[in-house]
């Protein structure tokens, strides 16, 4: 066979290949995008914006403290910080739905209050078209819902917008003694 009839059959190739491939898509959704970190509570996802959550960790040994709400774990040192260990499901008054070894410490900052938050598991980071927030909070979590900023839907799956950093400044959050 020639190199001529070899080169022939390439480009037919080529050309087969190019008239049979699918299509790129002729517009990319340039909607804001909207990021945050997913985690779970009595089998509610809920998502904070991305940076309320300065740190995820496994449950720390944690040292109790006396007369303090049955919520507030105790403290626990991170990297030679003392920092509270709060259980949000006692704190909600909800059970947890997923096994004790998932669970994990969000840990919260706003200036100069910092707070372990003790969730069921981080479920990582969420995308969602900011465009696509709607209004909604989840039943059954009263103390929640003035930090609820809406919901996102995707994929059969809801998530709820808290801000983290709001809840910590709660007064309700703020009374830890007995």
């Amino acid at each position: 066979m020639s190199g001529a009839r070899i080169l022939e059959m390439l480009r037919e190739i080529e050309a087969d290949t190019l008239r049979n491939s699918a299509r790129l898509p002729s517009k990319v959704d340039e909607r804001p995008e909207w990021r945050g970190l997913g985690f779970q509570l009595g089998g509610v996802r809920l998502v904070s914006a991305l940076g309320e959550v300065e740190e995820i960790l496994k449950p720390p040994r944690v040292t109790a403290l006396p007369r303090v709400r049955d919520w507030v774990l105790g403290v626990a040192n991170v990297r030679g910080r003392l920092i509270p260990i709060l259980d949000m499901h006692r704190f909600l008054g909800i059970a947890p739905t997923v096994p004790r070894v998932n669970w994990r410490i969000l840990i919260v900052e706003d200036n100069d209050l910092i707070a372990g938050l003790l969730v069921e598991q981080s479920l990582g980071l969420q995308h969602f078209h900011e465009d696509a927030m709607e209004t909604g909070s989840p039943e059954g979590l009263p103390v929640l819902a003035p930090h609820i900023r809406g919901v996102f839907r995707q994929g059969g799956r809801v998530f709820f917008v808290i801000n983290l950093r709001a809840l910590i400044r709660d007064e309700a959050f703020l009374h830890v003694t007995e």
